[in-house]
Order: structure tokens, then sequence, then C-alpha cells
């Protein structure tokens, strides 16, 4: 199963809660899954959760929420925010994705969005068929488990990844299309923004993403506050039992 990654988001919370309001502020992935499954009254597990941005929305419509999430600094983001903004139907639970401590047939839906421990062997990546398997051992049949990736050939941020890396990441995109394909996963791709009040602002969180030293040629990539970005949503229904 995957290494551990130890995203900068962890030890820059006021950053890393910018970011996730910048990027796609019209929420398009949750009209998306919304068009599989209606997510009112479900139970669902974000794994991955982070400091349960993407968590805390769910609640206000799904009957339960379990936020799974492996690291100390960002267990700590979760239960600040649950402290700031209580929501009595989420749980927050420390754990990995290949051993989730949940019971079998508890979730209508998994959730797990730029988890890079869901993947083709890669940089931050062993092998996550473990992972994937706990997945289906919690859903219940029927349901359905979205698993949320950058997408490395679309939109404005394959650029920006362009000048990070100095070579394009098209064949990276297809490895992943490849193994999610070898899944069974239905691939969606959601063609979204990142969107910010002002370029000052926009630039402090891309430099979560990226190195200093290429940030002034990515921001010259685009005018204006909001470039394009796309999701790759890998798409996997339990089968009826």
């Amino acid at each position: 199963m995957p290494n551990l990654y130890f995203y900068p988001g962890a030890q820059n919370p006021e950053l890393y809660e910018l970011q996730n309001s910048m990027i796609d502020p019209d929420r398009k992935v949750e009209r998306l899954m919304e068009q599989f499954i209606s997510l009112k009254g479900k139970v669902l597990v974000d794994i991955g959760a982070g400091s349960g941005f993407h968590a805390h929305r769910f609640a206000d419509s799904c009957k339960a929420v379990y936020a799974i999430e492996p690291l100390s600094g960002m267990l700590k983001q979760l239960y600040e925010r649950q402290y700031r903004n209580f929501k009595s139907n989420l749980s927050v639970i420390k754990g990995f994705a290949e051993n989730i401590p949940l019971r079998d047939h508890i979730a209508d839906v998994v959730h797990a969005r730029l988890a890079y421990f869901f993947g083709p062997s890669m940089k931050y990546t062993e092998s996550c068929e473990e992972g994937i398997e706990e997945v289906k051992r919690i859903l219940k049949p029927g349901g359905y488990f979205f698993n949320i990736q950058n997408n490395y050939s679309e939109g404005t941020f394959a650029e920006f990844l362009r000048i990070a890396y100095g070579r394009s990441l098209d064949n990276v995109q297809k490895a992943v299309e490849n193994f999610f394909a070898e899944h069974s996963f239905e691939h969606e791709l959601v063609k979204t923004v990142w969107r910010g009040k002002n370029r000052e602002e926009i630039k402090k969180a891309l430099l979560l993403e990226f190195p200093y030293e290429v940030i002034d040629s990515i921001m010259q990539q685009f005018k204006g506050t909001e470039f394009s970005y796309c999701f790759s949503v890998f798409v996997l229904k339990k089968g009826d039992l």
C-alpha cells in the first residue's frame, strides 16, 4: 500500500483552507456525483479527508459522514474545524486506506479527492489495490466510489505542471487512466476553475503546489483571477448482490 504523502497544507492550515476555497468554487464535482447517486440522507466515507473541508460540506446533506485521515497535522485541522462548526453527523477517524476501521457495507458513497495514494505505482504510491478492496468492503451493494484526481493533460493547471516539471505529463495521465480502467472504473472529465479574490491570493495558494523558482512563470500563463482546471473523476459502482 502507498507511502504517506506529507502535503505542505498540513503545516499551513490558513493557506490550505484558502486553496480549498478556490478550487472548483461552483462545486461541479459534487454535481457530477449527484448524477450517479443522490447524497441526501446517505452515508458517505471521505478517505484522506485532510482538513475536513469537503467532509463538512457533505455533512450538510448526508445522513452520516466518516472522515478518515492518517496524518496528525490534518487531523488537528479536522478537529479544529469540528470545534468551530460542530456537525453531529460527522465522525473523525484516524485510519489508513488499506485498513479502514469501519464495518462491512456501511457506506452508500466513498469519496477520495486528490488522495494520491489511490493510483498506479508512482512517486507517492507503491500499490493501492488493498485500498480499493477496502473501499469495496465498506460499500453497500449498489454504492459508489468517487476517486477525484488532477488531470495532467487538460486545462491551464496542466500547463503549470509542464512548466514545473519541464516536460509534458500526458504519459502520467495515460498511466492513471489505464490503471483505473483495468480496475473497472469509469472516467469522467470535470472542467472547472481555480478562482481567487485577487492575483496575490492565487499566487500564495499556488506556492503550496509549485516551487518559488517557477511561480512567476506560472502566473504569466493566465490573466485575471481565475484559470481553467480539470479533474479526472474515476467512478466505480459496487455490484448489486
